[in-house]
């Protein structure tokens, strides 16, 4: 565990701690499952069949939970070819340093298992977020479940 410099719901700023988790998705589905449902599904209106398709993304994936004191705030996936995907921070814990953890959790995890290199598919608002982390932009935009996105990749090698 790390100190999280997080005053959330409080008046005076204490350091909380963020705990990140690597699980697979039997240890992740009851925990990943209600984040990307309320930050996927209910704020950002994926419908839930883009959301969940038929699984076997999530069965085959690296995934990380992310918690604050016992709250389940953020996850995120890695694949086996280098893909992440699904990142989420709840609304509230934004902006805060959840999502950087988390990214260089999954930087760190690739280079440990010897990646080349990390592909996401970043939402256009997300874009500049993952730029700060090395990421570059390839290719145009394109539509995802209604929403912009840019492909971005980092080299690890």
């Amino acid at each position: 565990m790390r100190p999280f410099p997080l005053s959330h719901g409080q008046k005076e700023k204490t350091k909380l701690m963020l705990k990140i988790l690597l699980v697979d998705w039997a240890r992740a589905e009851i925990t990943a499952k209600p984040i990307r449902q309320e930050v996927f599904i209910e704020e950002q209106l994926v419908p839930e069949a883009e959301e969940w398709g038929d699984g076997y993304d999530d069965e085959m994936a690296l995934h990380l939970i992310a918690s604050l004191d016992g709250n389940l705030i953020a996850t995120a996936r890695l694949m086996p070819d280098g893909t992440v995907g699904r990142m989420a921070v709840l609304k509230s814990y934004r902006n805060q340093g959840a999502g950087s953890a988390m990214l260089a959790k999954l930087i760190e995890t690739a280079k440990n298992n010897k990646f080349e290199v990390l592909k996401l598919n970043a939402q256009r608002t997300a874009e500049s977020f993952y730029a700060k982390h090395g990421f570059t932009p390839l290719g145009d935009e394109f539509m995802d479940a209604g929403i912009p996105h840019i492909e971005m990749r980092l080299d690890l090698s």
